[in-house]
């Protein structure tokens, strides 16, 4: 307890009196320095805002992002606008935050099992179908109809950030109420983790037809499209059987080293290296790191080798702990309340929200089997958070006619 009460009084004293942190960073240590207490003040005050978010009954990566967004908009009353424009835009922050959403969908996709879908059957398949498809085309026709101006790609992005549903926020909820093992709960688990497979796709068509025409291919073609997909469902397909075949040999491989952490140096390993493939073949980093964990664990079982009490996910909480809300923080960071103030911006924002719950609300219909309750399961994929946020920061840096979307 006194070392958090230390840390509070530091991270109020160096964000409310920046001329101690400034005068911190003289001497040999200026180039860094700053970083570093850039690094100190984003991961404390995410964990500050977690914990405070979580006491309401909310996810603790809301009280991240609103940390973020408090940050961007008081600190310059305080103290300026420059300190806040050293950390959102320094390039070693935004690498590490990187390395935190790698590391998210790495996590991500250690907890799928490929065996839910089977439980479930078609049920959850029409619904992450009408969960993907109805979404993308309402935010699609939101985009058009208030920015009619910008190009067809931004239109269709912002339809594909609709897409995704959070399986973290939606597995939590449903842990809290007790019924995880409900049919409606194992269709709305096994129809989010799809939703979020057929959404990264979707983002990689989306991301790969932007670089086509940044890059002058030509923009938006069937034949682009098409060439997309199949490259992230073939990328998909072979990272899933190669899990089936490889996964336990890797477990074994690591056992026999008869190193302590050597399953976690290989599971960073293998996600950074599918990252790197799945950029090298033109899809986004993130699906290289959801399939490296698939691959891993495709059945969601928690693998672990015997001289290890803790699972290659236990393994990830201390990292993931201090990279992963450092993303979420910087996204805070972009968002500037004032232009809410814009009837336009405004009115743009409430049509999104409506469309992502109307959207998602339909999934219901999907539903096939007897005795499972469709508004539930319409009402249980309306959750979004982690990936929707990435498809956002995404956006935020991918560059389309020489500026950002």
């Amino acid at each position: 307890m006194p070392v958090t009460l230390i840390s509070v009084a530091a991270f109020l004293a160096v964000l409310f009196f920046p001329h101690l942190g400034h005068a911190a960073a003289t001497g040999p240590a200026t180039e860094f320095g700053p970083i570093l207490l850039g690094l100190a003040i984003l991961v404390l005050g995410a964990k500050l805002g977690g914990i405070l978010v979580s006491r309401w009954g909310q996810p603790a990566v809301l009280g991240e992002l609103l940390f973020g967004i408090a940050l961007a908009n008081l600190y310059p009353l305080f103290a300026g606008s420059a300190g806040i424009e050293f950390v959102r835009s320094n390039t070693i922050l935004k690498f590490l935050a990187e390395v935190g959403v790698l590391l998210l969908l790495f996590d991500v996709g250690l907890e799928v099992d490929l065996r839910a879908f089977a439980r479930v059957g078609p049920s959850a398949v029409w619904v992450a179908l009408i969960g993907v498809v109805v979404p993308f085309f309402l935010g699609w026709g939101t985009a058009v109809w208030f920015l009619p101006d910008t190009p067809t790609l931004v239109h269709i992005f912002i339809g594909a950030t609709l897409t995704a549903t959070s399986v973290g926020i939606t597995m939590r909820v449903l842990k809290d109420l007790g019924v995880t093992t409900s049919p409606e709960a194992q269709t709305i688990l096994g129809a989010a983790i799809l939703d979020d497979v057929l959404g990264l796709i979707v983002l990689a068509v989306v991301v790969g037809s932007i670089t086509g025409a940044t890059d002058g291919g030509g923009g938006v073609s069937i034949a682009t499209i098409s060439v997309i997909v199949l490259k992230a469902v073939s990328f998909f397909a072979a990272t899933f059987v190669a899990g089936h075949l490889l996964s336990h040999r890797i477990v074994s491989l690591a056992a026999k080293s008869g190193q302590h952490g050597m399953l976690f140096v290989i599971g960073i390993a293998l996600c950074f290296t599918l990252s790197y493939v799945a950029e090298l073949i033109g899809l986004a980093n993130i699906i290289g790191a959801f399939a490296a964990g698939v691959l891993l664990d495709p059945y969601g079982a928690g693998i672990r080798t015997r001289a290890e009490e803790a699972t290659l996910r236990e393994l990830l909480v201390p990292l993931s702990e201090l990279l992963v809300p450092l993303f979420f923080v910087l996204m805070g960071l972009q968002v500037d309340l004032s232009t809410l103030v814009e009837p336009s911006a405004l009115a743009l924002g409430i049509t999104l929200i409506v469309s992502a719950i109307v959207g998602k609300l339909v999934c219901g219909l999907g539903v096939v089997g007897p005795g499972i309750r469709r508004l539930a399961v319409g009402i249980g994929m309306i959750p979004r958070g982690e990936v929707g946020l990435i498809f956002a920061g995404i956006g935020a840096r991918v560059m389309l006619e020489g500026e950002p979307m």
